[in-house]
């Protein structure tokens, strides 16, 4: 039996003849006929009575008429279904994220994506570490998932590396400029504020961690916390001081927290993990449109760099710029 055996039989029932049916499928009238007969020979069943000007489903016919729309349907759903896979036609797109990216961070790169393909659900949620992250993704739960680079990764999987984080030091409101009169300060002179720390798990390192534990520096861990925004709370709120990405720092100087540059800068590669192999259209636009968002962040950073700002004034002229 094929397709088109059902398509014609069909037409026949919904247009009461062979030269109607004929004529709107654009075929023959023995061409239909011959297909109708065939079908009838492999059921081994009539499907109409024959009058003289017209065919009138028999019974086995009438029953076949709700079986063989059902089936027609379903092959139009699987051509829709897998329309949508070769194209960025609708569907959820499932992302996760570690706490070091933050799903804010992703939500604030997606906005292009967003507004260019309505139809596709973005499902963004974070796990407590790039383990489960990678797990996640391995096992198919996400299909894309945001971390700073792995130091190893499983051969199933890869990674597009799509720019360096680079941390900078968000101290609470109140404090006034460093002593220097600049925004910047050496890393071993950090001060003694506590610091609201990222939660890291045993077998991750921390880049904080070790890059403060390189210039000998041993602070006070006031609080570890979750994730990057319970980082700016506490240093809003409790007067402690945390390392921050630059998106974030733009947030904390506008609500009047204190950002400095620190020398050397706490700098990080990140990007997203997938599974080996070719991303889904809606996954490969999607990581288009973030690298894209992510280049015109950097570029206007670098932009003010260039005319003379340091990193944190350059920040904040981006980040204006943008709104």
């Amino acid at each position: 039996m094929e397709l088109r055996q059902l398509e014609q039989f069909l037409a026949v029932v919904d247009h009461g003849g062979l030269g109607r049916a004929a004529e709107r499928l654009y075929l023959s009238q023995p061409t239909v006929s011959g297909s109708i007969k065939a079908l009838e020979r492999e059921l081994k069943v009539e499907l109409f009575h024959r009058t003289a000007r017209r065919l009138v489903p028999t019974s086995a016919g009438r029953q076949l008429v709700p079986l063989a729309r059902r089936v027609l349907d379903d092959v139009v759903a699987v051509q829709d279904a897998m329309r949508s896979a070769r194209e960025v036609g609708g569907g959820v797109l499932t992302v996760m994220c570690t706490p070091d990216m933050s799903g804010e961070a992703v939500a604030s790169w997606a906005g292009g994506f967003t507004r260019a393909y309505p139809a596709v659900r973005l499902d963004i949620s974070e796990v407590g570490s790039r383990h489960e992250l990678v797990a996640a993704v391995a096992d198919g739960r996400a299909e894309l998932g945001f971390t700073l680079a792995p130091d190893e990764l499983r051969g199933d999987l890869d990674f597009i590396e799509l720019g360096v984080q680079r941390l900078l030091l968000v101290r609470p409101p109140g404090l006034g400029a460093p002593a220097t009169g600049a925004r910047r300060v050496p890393l071993a002179g950090i001060g003694d504020l506590p610091l609201a720390r990222r939660q890291v798990t045993r077998n991750e390192e921390d880049a904080v961690q070790t890059a403060l534990a390189a210039h000998g520096v041993d602070p006070t861990t006031g609080a570890t916390v979750p994730s990057r925004s319970a980082q700016l709370a506490f240093v809003l709120r409790s007067g402690f001081q945390a390392f921050l990405p630059l998106r974030m720092c733009a947030a904390a100087l506008d609500a009047g927290a204190e950002v400095v540059e620190t020398d050397p800068l706490i700098e990080s590669p990140f990007g997203v993990v997938h599974r080996a192999g070719e991303l889904a259209p809606a996954a490969q636009q999607f990581v288009t449109d973030v690298r894209s968002a992510l280049r015109a962040w950097f570029d206007a950073i670098e932009a003010g760099r260039e005319s003379g700002l340091g990193l944190v004034d350059a920040v904040a002229a981006a980040r204006e710029a943008a709104l």
